[in-house]
């Protein structure tokens, strides 16, 4: 079976500090993997690499057997969904964010706006859709952005402290839908948390990072 990722020989550095340094790495698909490590310890970094964002000064990265080029980053962008820890929301409506991907990808109307409802109300927020996205708290935005993310039904989602500035219930929601995502469909998931409860209950492999290089 073909893996999600497959990271070697990885350098990269934010100007002459290397930020990560991942000699090996293979992410096997259908997998919830979490990444734990104290703050600064590369995770951020990583998941920004792993969703191609950010490009190595060294080293590839593989995705799904495919070796990342110049060409097809942009396609590779468009098969991860990434929910930041504080997730950027355009000052529209609760709806027009999570419409905001469908457009891009010239997905309009009705079809649309029915895939985005029922984003919405996955998330716990049905009838937030004419909502202000700057009246939102933190656990808000980022429900609002998991649905953005939801509808685009990307290969790999990448999530950056999902459970931070969400409260029970959310927290609770968030695991349901990763758990769904993985089992029912298959999708690989890459998380950092810092919530143990979260890793007991639905990770299935946990990669430990320290001064930007994976311990073993």
């Amino acid at each position: 079976m073909t893996a999600a990722y497959v990271v070697e020989d990885l350098v990269f550095s934010y100007g002459n500090h290397p930020a990560l340094t991942v000699e090996k790495l293979e992410i096997p698909p259908g997998k919830i993997i979490a990444l734990v490590g104290p703050n600064g310890s590369g995770k951020t970094t990583l998941l920004h690499v792993l969703a191609f964002l950010l490009i190595p000064h060294q080293g590839r990265v593989f995705f799904f057997g495919d070796g990342s080029t110049k060409k097809n980053l942009l396609p590779f962008r468009r098969r991860v969904g990434l929910l930041l820890q504080n997730p950027y929301l355009f000052r529209t409506s609760v709806l027009a964010n999570v419409l905001s991907g469908l457009k891009i990808r010239g997905i309009r109307g009705d079809g649309a706006r029915r895939l985005a409802l029922a984003a919405l109300d996955r998330v716990g927020l049905s009838g937030f859709e004419h909502r202000s996205a700057g009246s939102l708290s933190g656990g808000e935005s980022q429900r609002v952005a998991l649905a953005r993310a939801l509808v685009l039904e990307p290969d790999v989602f990448l999530l950056d402290e999902p459970s931070n500035h969400m409260d029970r219930e959310s927290i609770r929601r968030t695991e349901e839908i990763v758990r769904e995502l993985n089992s029912e469909q298959g999708k690989t998931i890459i998380l950092t948390t810092h919530n143990l409860a979260m890793i007991e209950k639905i990770v299935d492999r946990v990669l430990h990072l320290s001064e930007g290089k994976l311990c073993t």
